[in-house]
């Protein structure tokens, strides 16, 4: 678990090629939440995240993973559920898992 404020992207930088992170921050299609997902996912599991970024040379498999889970994650976390879950206290984490969104790589 990271504690404390940390700037979008700064643990993905340290596992992906500087072009990923780019391409990434060069794209109107990533915003905030997917900055965070591949952070998450860097620091859960870099390995895996390298070797998804290996897949193919123009990264679509990677970019278009992210993509999907940062739609996924966004449409929950801006639900009626999820704000009222967010007045009682859960965390993002909480409600994504009690809406059994998978948020691991």
């Amino acid at each position: 678990m990271l504690i404390g404020q940390q700037q979008p992207l700064t643990i993905a930088a340290t596992v992906l090629n500087p072009a990923t992170i780019k391409a990434v921050l060069g794209s109107r299609s990533y915003n905030l939440t997917g900055w965070r997902i591949l952070d998450r996912w860097a620091f859960n599991d870099p390995q895996k995240l390298r070797a998804l970024e290996a897949q193919d040379k123009d990264k679509f498999s990677l970019l278009s993973r992210l993509l999907e889970q940062q739609t996924t994650e966004h449409e929950v976390l801006t639900s009626e559920f999820s704000i009222s879950q967010r007045q009682n206290g859960m965390t993002e984490h909480e409600i994504l898992a009690a809406s059994e969104i998978k948020t691991e790589l």
